[in-house]
């Protein structure tokens, strides 16, 4: 195995990253209307934008909690050049796993169903970084 087979889920995961981005930024500046004024911080939008609007950007904040800790597991593992395909497979299943808390956060919401979600994620990121000092 690669570098670039294991970084691929990496860069998945950031443009997914740019595409929520990109919807959280439509929805704010098509339902804000006057941004200068309702928008100088992020707390005065509360209430003011649609609730899709605001669980975008609640879900472009969760994509740099959790998935932080994925890319410094991920980019240690290709550093230290112990690639292997578990190793692949585990950085697809997260990648997978945040693009589907994404699109439960901003449809159905269900907050059990995401934190499940959330959880297994964990789990995920808890074994890569454990097999490599195991």
């Amino acid at each position: 195995m690669n570098q670039a087979a294991l970084l691929m889920p990496v860069f998945v995961l950031i443009l997914w990253t740019f595409i929520i981005t990109l919807i959280m930024a439509y929805g704010r500046v098509r339902f804000t209307k006057n941004p200068q004024k309702d928008a100088a911080h992020t707390r005065d939008l509360k209430g003011l934008l649609p609730a899709w609007v605001e669980r975008t950007s609640d879900n472009y904040n969760h994509l740099f909690e959790q998935p932080v800790a994925f890319y410094a597991v991920t980019l240690s593992i290709a550093l230290i050049n112990n690639i292997d395909p578990l190793m692949v497979q585990l950085a697809w299943a997260f990648t997978i796993i945040r693009i589907v808390h994404s699109l439960v956060q901003l449809t159905l919401n269900k907050v059990l169903l995401r934190f499940f979600i959330f959880a297994t994620g964990w789990f995920v990121i808890a074994f890569m970084a454990l097999s490599q000092i195991i």
